[in-house]
């Protein structure tokens, strides 16, 4: 991710990192760099700060996320099933909920523990695939409980 990304991110953090009206530690930290006077010292302090951040974030203990958008693009299948003629949903460990539209018939919905992965186009649609699974249109459908 570049550093402008980077840096749009961080400015929805604010928003999203708050628990119980408490700041997530580590987006403290990287706020108390802006405190820093010597530029040697503050780049140093946002260096260390964005990879801890960084870090919780690979391990999904801190997620930056857009209102009504995927936590991630795959990971492990909690469930799985069929909700219609040759149309099937899945839900990620992490609660991201799928509906799958394959071009061909299907003899079942993806196995629950087997490890999936999504990917977006530049026109903004989503491809499933996974074991068994030839890349397959996709629409997120939200967050489970």
């Amino acid at each position: 991710m570049s550093m402008r990304a980077w840096v749009i991110a961080l400015l929805f953090v604010p928003s999203i990192a708050f628990a119980k009206d408490k700041l997530e530690p580590r987006v403290q930290a990287m706020l108390a760099c802006e405190a820093v006077s010597s530029n040697e010292a503050r780049l140093q302090c946002y260096d260390q700060a964005m990879s801890a951040f960084k870090q919780a974030m690979a391990q999904g203990s801190v997620v930056v996320k857009e209102k009504d958008a995927p936590i991630t693009l795959g990971g492990v299948i909690k469930a799985s099933g069929q909700s219609g003629s040759n149309r099937y949903w899945v839900e990620f460990e992490n609660g991201d909920r799928w509906a799958l539209m394959p071009a061909k018939s299907r003899s079942g919905p993806p196995a629950p523990g087997s490890t999936a992965k999504l990917s977006r186009t530049l026109m903004g649609n989503y491809y499933f695939s996974g074991p068994n699974w030839p890349q397959t249109e996709a629409r997120f459908l939200g967050h489970g409980s």
